[in-house]
C-alpha cells in the first residue's frame, strides 16, 4: 500500500507528523511526501530514508488564481503518476487543491485543519474567497480532521463540511513522550521561554511587554524567545521591531532552535505562549507539557487544553499584558515544592492526553476503512 502526505511546508510536515510517517514505513507501506521546494537544504536530512520526497512549485501566500491553478495541475500529475492508495492533506492550499485533485482522480483522502487560522478569523474579500473554496473542497475527502473542540463546533455551525466526516483528535497531533522526556525542572534560576514563530497573534508583543514589567521587580529573571521571523505571514513581527527588542536586551533571542528536546533539558524553564492565534492544538505547549515544563498560556481554543489552571500552570486573558504579568509574578512567588508539583502535573497531563500513540491508532483506523 502507498500513502501520500501533502503539506505546504516540508519542515512542518516532518516536525508534526514524523512519528506517523515512520509508523507507516515500519509497517512496510510506501510513503511519498509532497511539499514545496525549500531554501533550507538542511531540512532534507530529516526526511526518513525510505520515504520518497517530491518537491512541488507552490506559492503559499500568493493570491494569484493562476498560481493556484498551476499548483492544482501539478498535484494532479503527481497523484496520477504515484497512484497512492490514500492521501493525507494538511494546511489550507493542500487541503483545498489536494482534495479536489483526489476527487478528480478517484483517490480517497483526508484533510486536516490544524486550526481555522487567518481564513476564518478575519473578514475581507480574500478570507471570504478562502472560506468558500474550503467549503467546496471539503465535500470530497473521506474524513476531515480537527484538533480542538471549538473548531469542531465552529465547523458544524457554519456547515464547513458534512459533520459525519469529522474526526476530532482530542490530543491534537500528539507528542512522542520518549523524545520529549521528563527532566527535573528544579532550579534556583527561573527562565520564561516563548516558543513560536514571531507573529503578533502568537503573543510575542505581550511577552515582551510583560518581561519589561517583571524586570522592574526581578531584574535577574531571564526571558527567552525561541523562534524566527516569519515575514511572509500576516501579522508578522517586522525586522525593525525584532532588532529593536534585541538591542533593548529585555529578552534573549535564541532564533530558530533545531533541537527543542535538548532545550527542554534545561531546568527552571516555564513555557509562556500568550497566543490569540486560531490554534488547532499548540504543539509547542504539548511538547513542553511532555518535558515537564509549567505552562502559561491564554484561555483560547488550542491553548487552554494544555493547562489545568493552577495545577500545571496558568491561563491568562488574551491580549492582556497585566493578566500575563500577574501570572508570571504568581509563579515567581511559588515555593520549590509547588513548582515541582506543577512540573509533574504537566507530564501527567501529556501522558493522559497527548501520547502520539493514540493518534497513530486513528490513522490506522482511517487506512483500514478503505
Amino acid at each position: 500500500m502507498k500513502i501520500l502526505f501533502n503539506n505546504n511546508v516540508l519542515s512542518g510536515l516532518l516536525s508534526f507528523r514524523e512519528d506517523i510517517i515512520k509508523h507507516f514505513i515500519d509497517k512496510g507501506f510506501d510513503v511519498v511526501l509532497v511539499a514545496p521546494a525549500i531554501h533550507d537544504r538542511t531540512v532534507l536530512n530529516r526526511v526518513p530514508e525510505k520515504a520518497k520526497l517530491i518537491l512541488i512549485e507552490m506559492k503559499r501566500n500568493s493570491r494569484n488564481p493562476f498560481n493556484d491553478i498551476n499548483y492544482l495541475l501539478k498535484l494532479i500529475r503527481i497523484i496520477r503518476c504515484e497512484s497512492p492508495d490514500y492521501v493525507f492533506n494538511y494546511t489550507i492550499k493542500p487541503n483545498i487543491y489536494g482534495s479536489i485533485a483526489c476527487k478528480l482522480l478517484g483517490t480517497p483522502s483526508s484533510a486536516m485543519l490544524a486550526g481555522l487560522g487567518y481564513t476564518f478569523s478575519h473578514k475581507g474579500l480574500v478570507a471570504k474567497i478562502g472560506r468558500s473554496l474550503y467549503k467546496y473542497a471539503l465535500r470530497f475527502p473521506q474524513f476531515v480532521l480537527f484538533l480542538n473542540k471549538d473548531n469542531v463546533e465552529t465547523a458544524k455551525r457554519i456547515e464547513l463540511c458534512n459533520s459525519k466526516k469529522i474526526i476530532w483528535l482530542e490530543g491534537g497531533e500528539g507528542v512522542n513522550l520518549t523524545k520529549y522526556g521528563f527532566h527535573d525542572n528544579s532550579s534556583q534560576e527561573i527562565k520564561f521561554l516563548f516558543v513560536a514563530r514571531l507573529l503578533k497573534e502568537k503573543g510575542y508583543c505581550e511577552f515582551i511587554n510583560a518581561a519589561r514589567e517583571i524586570k522592574k521587580t526581578y531584574p535577574k529573571v531571564r526571558f527567552l524567545v525561541a523562534g524566527g521571523l516569519s515575514l511572509t505571514s500576516p501579522g508578522h513581527v517586522t525586522e525593525e521591531e525584532y532588532e529593536h527588542n534585541k538591542r533593548e536586551g529585555i529578552v534573549e533571542h535564541l532564533g530558530n532552535v533545531s533541537d527543542m528536546p535538548e532545550l527542554y533539558r534545561n531546568p527552571g524553564l516555564v513555557v509562556v505562549i500568550p497566543s490569540y492565534y486560531s490554534e488547532g492544538l499548540n504543539r509547542s505547549l504539548m511538547e513542553a507539557c511532555s518535558a515537564g515544563k509549567p505552562i502559561i498560556t491564554t484561555d483560547m481554543p488550542g491553548c487552554r487544553e494544555t493547562v489545568v489552571d493552577g495545577k500545571n500552570g496558568y491561563l491568562v486573558s488574551p491580549k492582556d499584558v497585566k493578566s500575563l504579568t500577574n501570572a508570571i509574578n504568581e509563579y515567581l512567588t511559588l515555593s520549590e515544592s509547588e513548582r515541582k508539583s506543577m512540573s509533574l502535573a504537566s507530564r501527567k497531563l501529556a501522558e493522559d492526553k497527548f501520547d502520539v500513540g493514540k493518534v497513530i491508532a486513528i490513522y490506522d483506523s482511517i487506512i483500514e476503512s478503505i
